[in-house]
């Protein structure tokens, strides 16, 4: 039997739409393989871009743009990711630059792929940042920053690549072994600055100060130069609208040592501060001869505030410590008219008081000198260039006024309900200046000693007044008060002359200088 041979198919002819679905799926994995390799892409020219002349042209243009000023950047040189620069010089629209040497920062290109623009290990050798005063119209015209990122980025990366650039920047820090701060008489130098992490979308970034000087516009009436003071650290927050400093220490001489803390606004430039001090010396700020008379230590706070162009308002409380007050001859006087030796060194346990301005004067409140055991004084002065008026409470204990005929009967006799107990009070008016002040409890001591001459008990009076004559004029002056009274029977107003007239001789308790 014969068998049939079945005749083979022909082949079926390709047909396009077979094709068009090859060339969809190739399309498909270029697509996702473009997708993929479009970080590395970016990346890849994102570090072409950077070694080019063009970038190191439109970096300055940008930052120019952005601080309204100029910039010049040395030549870029790259080793691997990390950048370098020799020094960079830039000045803004409204009177700072900034000038820097031994510039680095690494680009981890890494973070790319995340979407970040990750700087880190960055720093500089040293910078500078000053501010000098600036004429109206010194900003120089130029096109906006935008503007200039916008071309930047239009030439460096191909349109279909833009969507992957990142638009977030993270910065682990920045810090810098030599600072230099210059403002009006305000200057900083040598101090290490450290500034912290900050990303996209903080308001604020961290700052710290380490060593260094911090020169002040103030100069002590003894010092040759401006304050200078020794920065133990200092830790600030920045941001576009304020600096905070919250805290800060500052050492001078002699182991004094202030803690500052302020703000600053930028816009307004409305600024104050707060600084407490403490054993700062002050002999400092005495002359000469006052530094051998007059010790002890400062302590207190100092309360100021300011805006731009205006004086600043401040108040300032202040307390001597450990003070003393010795070598003057109104000290050896009432060592002598009192019998009271604690007079020759006079030891202030209180010294206190507060300083303010008022107007183009300076008022010295709430001032507290207390002796204890022997004096105290209250009350209130004002200096107005070298002339002084003051008003003052002085309260005294009632055996330095044992020896003082009249003192404690006719002087001493107002109240102090504020004071401690135990003295006896009388207000003291001060006027003149500060070379030759006038106070008015002389003449009133002279005037009650001369009243209890002549209408105290005669023997009691007699013994005062004995006492307090013998240590001036000798034995036989000493008995001048008898004298006195011998006279005074008859005409009282004459007795009550003479007697006034001897006690001003040997009686100057509180001279007028």
């Amino acid at each position: 039997m014969q068998r049939r041979t079945r005749p083979s198919a022909s082949r079926r002819p390709s047909s396009p739409l077979r094709w068009l679905w090859w060339l969809a799926g190739l399309l498909i994995v270029s697509g996702i393989m473009l997708v993929l390799l479009a970080p590395t892409l970016v990346t890849g020219y994102i570090r072409s871009y950077l070694r080019k002349d063009d970038f190191h042209h439109k970096a300055e243009e940008m930052i120019a743009a952005k601080l309204g000023g100029r910039a010049r950047l040395a030549p870029i040189l790259w080793n691997d990711d990390t950048a370098t620069l020799t020094d960079l010089s830039l000045e803004t629209g409204r009177g700072w630059s900034v000038d820097a040497g031994g510039i680095r920062a690494a680009l981890d290109f890494g973070a790319i792929r995340t979407g970040s623009w990750r700087i880190q290990n960055s720093g500089a050798d040293d910078l500078t940042l000053r501010h000098t005063a600036t004429a109206p119209g010194d900003d120089p015209a130029g096109e906006s920053a935008a503007q200039i990122e916008a071309e930047a980025e239009t030439e460096s990366v191909p349109s279909f690549l833009r969507r992957y650039i990142p638009n977030k920047t993270e910065f682990s820090g920045f810090d810098v072994q030599r600072f230099y701060f210059e403002k009006n008489a305000w200057k900083i130098a040598e101090t290490r600055l450290h500034l912290g992490e900050w990303s996209s979308g903080e308001k604020s970034m961290p700052a710290k100060l380490t060593g260094g000087t911090l020169q002040t516009p103030f100069q002590p009436p003894q010092q040759k130069e401006p304050l200078k003071l020794d920065l133990t650290q200092a830790t600030l927050r920045l941001s576009r609208e304020q600096l905070l400093l919250s805290n800060a220490t500052l050492r001078w001489k002699q182991g004094a040592e202030a803690t500052l803390r302020g703000s600053l606004k930028h816009d307004s430039g409305a600024w104050q501060a707060f600084m407490h001090a403490t054993a700062v010396p002050l002999d400092e700020f005495l002359d000469p001869a006052w530094q051998q008379r007059l010790s002890g230590k400062i302590e207190g706070d100092l309360d100021v505030s300011g805006t731009r162009n205006a004086p600043p308002a401040w108040k300032a409380d202040i307390t001597l410590k450990n003070g003393a007050l010795q070598g003057l001859p109104i000290l050896e006087k009432l060592v002598t008219y009192t019998n009271t030796h604690r007079f020759s060194r006079l030891v202030l346990d209180l010294c206190s008081a507060t300083l303010r301005p008022q107007g183009d004067a300076l008022r010295i409140e709430n001032i507290i000198v207390q002796s204890n055991g022997l004096l105290r004084i209250e009350g209130a002065l004002t200096l107005q260039g070298r002339n002084v008026t003051g008003d003052l409470m002085v309260g005294v204990t009632p055996e330095t006024l044992s020896s003082i005929p009249g003192a404690s009967s006719r002087v001493f006799v107002e109240t102090n309900p504020t004071g401690p107990p135990g003295l006896q009070w009388t207000r003291v008016r001060i006027a003149g200046t500060l070379d030759a002040p006038q106070e008015d409890l002389s003449s009133r001591l002279i005037g009650a000693a001369g009243m209890s001459l002549l209408l105290d008990s005669p023997g009691q009076v007699l013994n005062q007044g004995t006492e307090l004559l013998k240590p001036v004029l000798g034995e036989d002056a000493a008995k001048l008060p008898g004298k006195v009274m011998e006279g005074a029977g008859g005409i009282l107003e004459n007795g009550l002359k003479t007697g006034t007239g001897i006690l001003k001789q040997v009686l100057p308790v509180f001279p007028g200088k």
